[in-house]
């Protein structure tokens, strides 16, 4: 009896630190009813929302501002959001969806974008703006891009946020890297 007395707290910090809350289940939370609403809200597909709440964990800083931020911690296999910020899920859950099928399509992320910096179509305009800042970088920054260090996983997540899954933004060859995410326009 004394043994599991001291055992308690531990096992909570552990509980929480996957994403369960006292009185909830741990899909069953604030923290995922905020995120089943932005991944209805911007077009992630029924498998991805599947696959994204029983794969992942999810922690939300503070569900009452929007300032933004947040990172995929892939070793603990979380989404970390550091407050309710849409643009910021999307980015993540993004990130956490790539991890695990970026690898045989990396370079294709990578052509994809390159090929967007350069778009002429004006229906595309904000996203081959977009793109072409990760290709060639913003020296009123001063940021490099992406491109020279081949970062794939931000281009895919900076296009699934700068479209906020919106896949009429982009061509066909870059709807193509997001399909099972997102939903594909008719």
């Amino acid at each position: 009896m004394l043994v599991s007395r001291f055992l308690i707290a531990p096992i909570k910090r552990l509980l929480q630190g996957v994403g369960f809350r006292q009185g909830y289940t741990a899909r069953e939370s604030p923290e995922w009813d905020f995120v089943r609403d932005v991944m209805a809200r911007y077009h992630f597909t029924l498998g991805a929302r599947r696959w994204l709440e029983e794969s992942i964990n999810l922690h939300v800083d503070d569900l009452t501002t929007v300032g933004g931020g947040g990172y995929w911690s892939p070793g603990k296999r979380e989404v970390r959001l550091f407050t309710a910020q849409h643009e910021a899920a999307v980015h993540e859950l993004a990130h956490a969806w790539w991890h695990y099928r970026r690898e045989s399509r990396k370079d294709e992320m990578i052509e994809a974008t390159v090929r967007l910096s350069a778009e002429a179509d004006p229906r595309y305009g904000d996203m081959a703006k977009l793109a072409f800042g990760y290709v060639h970088g913003i020296p009123e920054q001063p940021w490099e891009g992406l491109l020279v260090t081949r970062n794939d996983w931000e281009m895919f997540a900076g296009l699934a946020s700068g479209t906020m899954g919106d896949m009429r933004r982009v061509p066909e060859y870059v709807r193509d890297l997001f399909a099972g995410l997102f939903e594909m326009p008719v």
